[in-house]
């Protein structure tokens, strides 16, 4: 039974999901086999086949490394940017790993206590859905363009600096921004912020969503296989989001969540970004990002 309310969005993500963790589970052999699900259209149907064999190959294919990982999380502090030379030569003195990795194939990465912190997918998203991202980065001109600086470099403002970008050969626009229905500012507790509708998105947000479903419902169909209680609890987080919009006459805010397809709150765009080393703050080592890259790349 779908948990999620039809004329959500959220409804197919979900639907394509189960798809995917079924069929995971019948290539694993820990599963019956299934039939295609009719609710979901041929081209995202073909993406969820490709998706669940490229998490099959990564599941034969673990890597364990002489690493803690709870540790490192540990020894990092608060709001450690990962830009101070100083603070990261010490971290590597205490973190140095035995070797260093070059990743050639998909493969999940276990530290030395068999904890997963990486899951590594290239080519799991195939070309047409590819192609609808660069469609919808298209759409993102006018708000890519705008959202990069100038002048000195701080390091909390480094992610949008003119000059971490680079042209495109796909005549797309450079730029950074964050996408979300429900924005809330880490650190700033309630009664003194709630959460609102992005800048970003009080502009034709409906249609931004809209372009990106295939690929949001993608890509919480990985993180339902590789990390299936955050992806429950982004669920029930995302409901819990739509009732407090409705109980609070946010008629704006609940006509966008119905709309967004993604089980994670908040979706940063870069186009045609050189991001230098660095960590993102405010995490926990349990908390998974997703890091999608379109277009070709080289080995990482």
């Amino acid at each position: 039974m779908n948990p999620i309310p039809a004329d959500w969005a959220l409804s197919t993500t979900h639907i394509a999901s189960e798809y995917v963790s079924r069929q995971f589970s019948v290539l694993i052999s820990v599963g019956p086999k299934i039939l295609p699900l009719i609710e979901l259209d041929v081209v995202l149907l073909m993406a969820c086949s490709k998706l669940a064999r490229t998490l099959t190959e990564v599941y034969h294919n673990p890597v364990t490394i002489n690493f803690d990982i709870t540790r490192y999380s540990e020894a990092l502090q608060t709001m450690e940017t990962g830009l101070k030379s100083g603070c990261e030569e010490l971290l590597l003195a205490q973190f140095l790993p035995d070797y260093q990795i070059i990743l050639e194939r998909p493969a999940v990465f276990l530290d030395k206590f068999s904890i997963i912190f990486l899951w590594y997918l290239p080519g799991a998203i195939d070309a047409a859905i590819q192609n609808d991202m660069m469609a919808a980065t298209v759409m993102m001109s006018g708000l890519l363009g705008t959202s990069v600086t100038c002048g000195a470099v701080k390091d909390n403002h480094w992610h949008t600096h003119a000059s971490n970008f680079q042209s495109s050969d796909h005549g797309l626009t450079p730029g950074c921004i964050n996408l979300s229905p429900v924005w809330f500012l880490q650190g700033h507790p309630a009664p003194k912020s709630y959460p609102e509708i992005s800048a970003t998105l009080q502009v034709s947000g409906i249609s931004l969503c809209q372009a990106m479903q295939r690929l949001v419902s993608l890509v919480a169909a990985a993180l339902r296989v590789i990390h299936s209680s955050l992806y429950w609890s982004s669920l029930t987080t995302q409901l819990g989001l739509g009732l407090w919009a409705a109980n609070n006459q946010l008629q704006d805010m609940g006509d966008l969540l119905r709309v967004w397809g993604s089980v994670f709150t908040v979706l940063t765009i870069m186009c045609n970004q050189h991001s230098p080393l660095h960590h993102d703050a405010l995490s926990h080592a349990q908390w998974f990002d997703v890091m999608l890259s379109v277009g070709s790349n080289g080995l990482a």
